[in-house]
């Protein structure tokens, strides 16, 4: 916890995390995690075992009831607003939810993140006409998200988190509402995004995408860890 996040190639340290939701709900239970830069690494665990806590306090979104968290070198628990907003440029996320406004249009959409950062309006359009071929949506462009299937709806939430570029990749469940193929098509977008050099933290119940996989697979259970081992053959167990 130095501060230099960047320098040691550390992109997230998580020190002795607690997440207590009321009355007394322990959603996370004393977790610890180094994540790399550009390291591009899978949760998994049932429902309920605080995959998507976790990523909503590496986003900000909420705070830890215990420990430390470090994003890039910056303190969460002691950022300023004005550098939370900052920060939050450069982290895309895909929420389980998609939070897509259903009176704009796919392409608005998708915008959105790239015009808080002042992105120029024709970089804006050949991102999102990119992002949406690769997704497979670039009929959809002018259509309002509310006539989009979920599927469609997921595709156009990845897009989104993608648009600007992000350093740091969070996904929640990004492919549950995904055939086969279509799932192929994002798995290979985020991999295309992690060559880049853009760390990727996916939160996933779907073992086709975790089979085989060299990437670290991080097991979640009743909100503690207990498996962080490599790939489906763990080289190491947590035990709480």
């Amino acid at each position: 916890m130095n501060g230099q996040g960047d320098e040691t190639g550390c992109m997230i340290d998580l020190v002795r995390i607690s997440k207590t939701y009321l009355p007394d709900i322990k959603a996370l239970q004393d977790v610890s995690l180094s994540i790399r830069k550009g390291e591009m690494i899978f949760l998994t665990g049932k429902s309920g075992a605080g995959k998507s806590t976790l990523l909503r306090l590496l986003s900000r979104m909420e705070k830890p009831t215990k420990g430390v968290i470090d994003v890039s070198g910056i303190d969460l628990n002691r950022i300023s607003p004005a550098r939370l907003q900052q920060l939050r440029r450069r982290i895309g996320f895909a929420f389980q939810d998609f939070k897509l406004l259903p009176d704009r249009t796919v392409a608005q959409n998708i915008a959105m993140a790239m015009e808080v950062s002042y992105t120029r309006t024709a970089v804006i359009r050949m991102r999102t006409r990119k992002l949406l071929q690769r997704l497979g949506l670039s009929d959809k462009y002018h259509t309002r998200t509310s006539e989009l299937s979920r599927g469609e709806q997921q595709r156009v939430a990845i897009a989104r988190a993608l648009s600007n570029e992000p350093e740091l990749i969070l996904a929640d469940e990004p492919t549950g509402n995904l055939d086969s193929e279509t799932t192929g098509m994002v798995m290979d977008l985020f991999r295309q995004y992690n060559e880049r050099g853009a760390t990727l933290i996916i939160a996933t119940h779907d073992e086709s995408i975790l089979r085989g996989t060299s990437h670290r697979v991080i097991e979640l259970r009743e909100g503690r860890i207990v498996d962080g081992g490599r790939g489906r053959t763990p080289s190491r167990t947590v035990h709480p």
